[in-house]
C-alpha cells in the first residue's frame, strides 16, 4: 500500500536542526481543529444568541409584571376606596332611615295629641255650649 505523503522541511537551518515539517497527515490534522473549532465557534455564538434571546424575553417579562403588579396595586386602592364609599352609603342610608322613622314618629304622636285636644274641645263645647260636631271626611279626589 502506498501512501501519499508530502513533505515539506527546511532542511538548512541555522541551528542545524530541521524547522517545521508539514505533511499531508498534519494538515488534515490541522484542518480538522480548524474545522471543529469552527464548529464550536457556531455552536457557541448559537447558543450565547439563544440566552440572550431568553434574557431579554425575561426583561420583557420582569417590565409587564413590574405593570401589572402596578395596575393590581391601583386595582386593590381602587377597591379599598369604593369600600370606604359603600360603606358610607349604608352609613348615610341607614341615618336617613332612622331619621325618617323618628320623624314619622314624631308626627304620628303630634296628631294624635292634637286629635285628643280637638276631641276633648269639641266635647268641652258641646257640654256648655249648643255647638254640634261634625264627622270629618277625607276627600281624596280634587274639587273642580
Amino acid at each position: 500500500m502506498k501512501t501519499n505523503q508530502l513533505s515539506i522541511g527546511v532542511i538548512n537551518s541555522p541551528n542545524g536542526s530541521p524547522g517545521i515539517v508539514i505533511t499531508l497527515e498534519t494538515t488534515g490534522i490541522f484542518l480538522g481543529i480548524l474545522v471543529s473549532a469552527c464548529m464550536l465557534a457556531g455552536v457557541a455564538i448559537n447558543v450565547i444568541s439563544k440566552m440572550n434571546r431568553i434574557s431579554s424575553s425575561i426583561t420583557q417579562i420582569e417590565e409587564a409584571l413590574k405593570g401589572y403588579a402596578s395596575n393590581a396595586e391601583q386595582i386593590r386602592d381602587l377597591d379599598k376606596r369604593l369600600d370606604l364609599h359603600l360603606q358610607e352609603y349604608v352609613n348615610r342610608k341607614d341615618v336617613v332611615q332612622m331619621v325618617m322613622g323618628q320623624l314619622d314618629q314624631k308626627i304620628n304622636h303630634k296628631f294624635k295629641r292634637l286629635l285628643f285636644y280637638t276631641r276633648d274641645i269639641q266635647r268641652y263645647m258641646q257640654k256648655n255650649t249648643d255647638f254640634k260636631m261634625r264627622e270629618y271626611e277625607e276627600n281624596t279626589q280634587p274639587e273642580e
